[in-house]
């Protein structure tokens, strides 16, 4: 198992770094309080629009689980959405279940869901399976079981689910209790609750036998001493105060198939697996939407520019997509960090790190492993030649890869005008490549934008390697009210728009089209210090060096 860097946070601020990412994925407000207990979650009602979950950390450390984990699995059941309220109404208020029947049902569906939100999170992030399979199979050693009443369903359950299901092989019933615990895995919000229900008949029997006993064993029936203190460790104490815990999420009914259900079919089992396959994929569109789509800055306009005639080099096209579709052939069962399952790990470490956080998904399949963006200055003194060939450019480009999976080509237009205001005009297909044009109304080389603006493109796009090529022929210039500024003035924008795409990915490239110093100074090549930034003279020379470097980045990327 890799360890944590625990010198680039310290654990309590990777807790809350953590806490934040289900904050976002389920619109709540978590409160992480260390003290001197058992690890627990208990829900609060709703403030400023958000669920309030209070989380208490067990400190010290409850004997065979890290706080690390005990932390992880709480918030498992906040954003896997533990329907606690829904299981209460359905026992208490459906079932007319009180005292030691009920307390019985509600800790059974405790173990069932400890196991589904456990597996939800270790297919998020592999490292957390193995977290959880390390500490339900330490807290297996610490059991006595001889000292267990074995039978006990809850006892069987959670004695399978510490990993000791072959000490009770023997029981009656095991094969059941087995399957229910494989059953629940990767469901969705009520799959607990609906297995739940297949295993009243044998909970039922369970409980009228031991009542219709006339001796009392000399163990007690219901759960032992030891099976209580181990069953506190992985359970959340709020599920056993009814008075506390509460639904988490907003639905608090309980769904018709549950209610109804008089015996088990199989039916629900297996649509409640079907909606659970979903369930990783949406928290991820979650987490993508809050990180990624990043509001309009207000000096940028999304604008229309008139449409031209598209030429591709086809020659060029037709040899890149060769090289790359043999490369793809040779690589087809490389396993890549982008794909349907989320590494929630590297999501939280990324933001930490200000990186680029759509590297943060694993799967057996390459998809879209290389992103990049063409941004291309269409000032005033790009018309003519230069645009053209930019455009003719950028259409050969995406002919190269539009058959490739694996690579994810973009490009934007821009340029500003007299007030500050920026022409923003994105191109994110073939069909758009006709509006790589220039503007009368837009005339200036915001430079700044430009980088801003293509690390929101990149954000956007899915490749776990990405590259920006910044194309331009001038110095960067921009206006404000009117006025014309300064490099000194203007460069401190430009400066901190750099370091704001370099957070997305280091590899940036700016190819200036310049046959000649005009100004004796180009202070593009002082911005760009340290970055690639290539002068050539024409845009045919220009042309080039991106094909090269493009053709460079895909090849050096998908080769591994």
């Amino acid at each position: 198992m890799t360890k944590r860097n625990t010198d680039l946070l310290s654990n309590r601020d990777m807790f809350v770094k953590y806490a934040n990412v289900v904050e976002v994925a389920r619109n709540a407000k978590i409160e992480i309080k260390h003290y001197g207990g058992t690890n627990c979650v208990s829900y609060h009602g709703i403030f400023d629009n958000k669920h309030k979950f209070k989380i208490l950390s067990a400190t010290p450390n409850v004997k065979g689980i890290e706080k690390f984990v005990g932390i992880i699995h709480e918030l498992s059941h906040v954003l896997f959405q533990s329907p606690f309220n829904a299981t209460k109404k359905l026992l208490h208020d459906h079932w007319g279940l009180e005292g030691e029947r009920y307390e019985l049902f509600f800790n059974i569906f405790n173990v069932l869901e400890d196991q589904r939100i456990e597996s939800q999170m270790g297919k998020m992030y592999l490292k957390h399976k193995m977290r959880f399979d390390k500490t339900t199979k330490k807290l297996g050693t610490l059991m006595n079981i001889d000292r267990i009443m074995k039978d006990n369903p809850c006892n069987a359950l959670l004695i399978i689910r510490f990993q000791r299901g072959n000490d009770i092989s023997d029981i009656d019933n095991y094969d059941v209790y087995d399957k229910a615990l494989k059953d629940v895995v990767l469901t969705d919000k009520y799959g607990a609750l609906r297995i739940l229900v297949t295993l009243k008949p044998y909970i039922d029997k369970w409980l009228d036998d031991k009542e219709n006993k006339i001796d009392n064993p000399a163990v007690p029936e219901n759960r032992s001493e030891e099976l209580k203190r181990l069953n506190d460790k992985m359970l959340t104490r709020s599920a056993y105060n009814k008075n506390k815990i509460d639904d988490i999420g907003d639905d608090e009914s309980i769904p018709d198939d549950i209610k109804d259900a008089e015996d088990w079919d199989g039916e629900m089992v297996k649509e409640s697996q079907y909606k659970g396959k979903r369930i990783v994929s949406d928290i991820f569109e979650s987490l993508r939407d809050d990180g990624q789509n990043i509001k309009l800055p207000k000096n940028v306009k999304i604008i229309k520019r008139s449409p031209s005639v598209v030429e591709t080099d086809h020659k060029i096209s037709n040899g890149l997509s060769k090289i790359f579709r043999t490369i793809m052939m040779r690589n087809r069962d490389f396993i890549d960090h982008d794909g349907e399952e989320i590494d929630v790990e590297s999501y939280v470490e990324r933001i930490i790190s200000g990186n680029d956080i759509g590297k943060c998904r694993i799967n057996q399949k390459i998809s879209h492993g290389v992103s990049i963006v063409l941004s291309i200055d269409a000032s005033h003194s790009m018309e003519g030649n230069r645009i053209n060939t930019a455009r003719k450019l950028v259409s050969t480009i995406f002919e190269s890869v539009k058959s490739i999976d694996n690579v994810d080509v973009r490009a934007n237009v821009w340029s500003g005008d007299i007030n500050g205001k920026v022409g923003m005009t994105e191109i994110n297909s073939e069909d758009e490549i006709k509006f790589i044009t220039t503007h009368n109304s837009y005339f200036s080389t915001p430079v700044h934008m430009a980088l801003e603006y293509s690390g929101t493109m990149l954000k956007r796009m899915k490749g776990s390697k990405k590259m920006m090529i910044i194309i331009t022929d001038g110095h960067p210039n921009n206006y404000n009210a009117g006025y014309h500024m300064t490099w000194h003035q203007y460069s401190v924008s430009c400066k901190k728009s750099l370091v704001k795409a370099k957070a997305v990915t280091p590899n940036i490239m700016c190819i200036v089209v310049q046959d000649h110093d005009q100004y004796g100074y180009n202070p593009i090549k002082t911005l760009f210090k340290g970055s690639k930034i290539m002068n050539v003279v024409d845009m045919d020379s220009a042309s080039e060096k991106v094909i090269k470097q493009f053709k460079i980045m895909v090849m050096r990327n998908l080769v591994r």
